[in-house]
């Protein structure tokens, strides 16, 4: 069975539809180069900007230094009608993303990236600004009522916004949580006997059906191109498995979906 993202992404757009028609709120996302897969996001995320009445800002820099871009961040963080900053990833290398993601005020980081939100997340605070991604895939399982207690799952990727982020947020719902990256050692022997895979290491057909087991729940986070076409990391001869998110219209539809969800919290923190 496929999760359906966009089917998720629409039910729980019709309440918070309702609560954005009670408010004002602006969201600021900064963006630096001209990176594809960026674009799409981004134009994205403005769309759903104008359907819920955010008023939507995009700096777009064609090049910068990681001083000038904590000015902007500092500016942004002092208006009092944004309130969320996003950084768009990905920045150019010469840029501190240490530094720059730090910079941005926790109560308006609506990625979830400073260090007081990712502490927040790892101490199950109610007042976490979770990262997008994360959030978005948490939705989905939830939405699919996904009993999560008691479950072995394997993470593929350690970033900040999935991985780390994931391991917390499942370890809170009783789950003995794996997380694999690129020195682990036999990544397989740890997908093997998962009960569920999430895999976001941006590699077309990374996943095989010899790493998985025939029931297991497969969660795509991957976002590759293969002749041309979008692909995730799970391949295609991957026919046996309990439930697939799939890619496109899987974990990316809810991405840009929990934005606007951790826009709102932002929206009441601050206020």
């Amino acid at each position: 069975m496929l999760f359906d993202g966009k089917l998720v992404r629409e039910e729980c757009l019709k309440e918070l539809s309702k609560k954005f028609k009670k408010i004002k709120c602006g969201l600021a996302v900064i963006q630096v180069g001209d990176d594809f897969a960026s674009n799409r996001y981004i134009s994205q995320k403005e769309k759903l900007a104008n359907e819920l009445g955010v008023a939507f800002q995009l700096i777009k820099l064609e090049k910068t230094t990681t001083k000038e871009l904590c000015k902007i961040i500092d500016e942004l963080n002092e208006n009092k009608e944004i309130q969320g900053i996003i950084v768009q990833l990905p920045i150019p290398k010469d840029l501190d993303y240490e530094v720059i993601r730090n910079r941005i005020a926790p109560n308006k980081d609506i990625d979830g990236v400073n260090d007081v939100n990712i502490l927040r997340v790892f101490n199950n605070d109610k007042d976490a600004l979770v990262p997008c991604t994360a959030l978005g895939i948490m939705k989905i399982l939830d939405y699919y009522k996904i009993p999560l207690e008691g479950m072995d799952v394997t993470i593929i990727g350690r970033s900040i916004h999935i991985g780390k982020a994931l391991f917390s947020l499942l370890l809170h719902r009783n789950c003995t949580v794996t997380i694999c990256h690129s020195k682990t050692k036999d990544i397989k022997k740890h997908t093997k006997n998962a009960d569920m895979v999430i895999s976001s290491v941006g590699k077309a057909n990374f996943i095989t059906q010899d790493m998985v087991s025939d029931d297991v729940i497969l969660v795509d986070v991957g976002f590759n191109f293969l002749d041309g076409k979008i692909c995730g990391d799970v391949s295609k001869e991957v026919e046996k498995y309990k439930y697939l998110t799939p890619v496109p219209g899987g974990v990316g539809q809810m991405t840009v979906y929990s934005i606007y969800e951790n826009l709102l919290k932002a929206y009441k923190l601050n206020k």
